[in-house]
């Protein structure tokens, strides 16, 4: 029983440690040209991302995010033309503790955007 209580803390601790979150906050205030982004997390490589944005945009543009450096496609976004509210779009695990964020404006010229990442 003493080792089965021992066993189950530290299978609690573990699971708690790999259910941490981490967020990013990244603004883009000229859509008309390319940006990339870079976000981390401090703890076990093995993560998965959740990408937010919102904003507005003249013409539809694209995000991609992939595993920095090493590339490894995670998730990808098509932003629409006009009020952009893309929520918790889930991306795939990734075996790297950084990612990149990229931003393409395809025709957009003009607006805003923000776009949150939260790492877990």
């Amino acid at each position: 029983m003493k080792g089965f209580k021992a066993f189950a803390s530290l299978l609690f601790i573990g699971i708690a440690a790999g259910c941490s979150y981490e967020k990013g906050e990244f603004y883009i205030a000229d859509v008309s040209k390319e940006h990339t982004f870079t976000d981390s997390t401090s703890f076990h490589p093995d993560c998965c991302v959740s990408t937010s944005v919102t904003g507005m945009l003249d013409a539809p543009a694209l995000i991609i995010v992939e595993g920095y450096l090493i590339g490894g496609f995670i998730d990808s976004l098509h932003l629409p033309k006009g009020k952009v509210n893309i929520e918790n779009s889930h991306g795939d695990f990734y075996g790297y503790r950084k990612i990149a964020i990229k931003y393409y404006p395809g025709e957009a010229k003009k607006g805003s955007l923000k776009i949150k990442t939260l790492i877990f």
